[in-house]
């Protein structure tokens, strides 16, 4: 759901040397429960002059071990492509982007995937060899905190003007540029930005905090038929 465009993940090869002052175990020591919206956009122009462009949001939600996200998609719209889908002949397919992601970690230190599609009330497991069916990848301080944050010790801490408890990192190559405004509080990133410096390719993503739950949307799913995502293959 959530996605990397290749400058940062390029940049998380970690090619420079630290220099945050903080350690990535002071910074992830805490991480609050935290309910958000995250707005997407992703743009690039191919040689030829056309301009791709590419805007998304979800809901976004981490509460100890367990992190939710979900497409924000219009009512009306999901509802045509599943009546579409479901009304053709022949095996069905399951759709993971137009279901909620849930991953969490379990007391044995292993990520455990899931998606919740309440259009069918079913809740899909996804087993470890089958991540590359829905491009999960596990890496739990990711899935986490938005971003891996030992990414920040390879970048500059800049002295620009920050919301409280934030504050601006900058990766910059010849060719390239990322920016992260991190929330040390919030333990997320509120900004990312990247792209080429030459302008023909650009993402941003924009978090915004929500108002939690008084409930978790993963406790609210008994009624959910449980399946296994092998099940929909042909």
């Amino acid at each position: 759901m959530s996605k990397t465009p290749l400058p940062l993940a390029a940049l998380m090869m970690g090619l420079l040397l630290p220099l945050a002052t903080l350690s990535a175990e002071a910074r992830t020591a805490d991480a609050p429960d935290l309910a958000a919206r995250i707005q997407y956009q992703d743009r690039t122009t191919s040689a030829d002059g056309v301009i791709r462009e590419s805007s998304w949001q979800e809901r976004w939600q981490r509460r100890g071990s367990q992190v939710w996200s979900e497409r924000l998609i219009p009512i009306t719209v999901a509802r045509a492509y599943h009546q579409q889908h479901d009304g053709q002949p022949g095996h069905k397919h399951f759709t993971h982007q137009m279901a909620a992601r849930w991953v969490s970690l379990d007391e044995g230190g292993t990520v455990q995937l899931h998606y919740a599609d309440s259009y069918h009330k079913q809740l899909v497991s996804v087993p470890p060899e089958e991540y590359g069916q829905v491009a999960f990848t596990p890496n739990w301080a990711k899935v986490r905190f938005l971003i891996d944050p030992e990414l920040l010790a390879t970048m500059d801490l800049l002295e620009e003007d920050a919301p409280a408890g934030a504050r601006w990192y900058e990766h910059k190559t010849a060719h390239e540029r990322t920016r992260i405004l991190w929330s040390e509080q919030l333990q997320v990133p509120l900004q990312v930005e990247s792209g080429s410096l030459d302008g023909y390719r650009s993402y941003k993503m924009a978090l915004t905090p929500a108002k939690l739950s008084p409930r978790a949307p993963w406790l609210v799913l008994a009624d959910y038929q449980p399946r296994d995502i092998r099940d929909f293959f042909d």
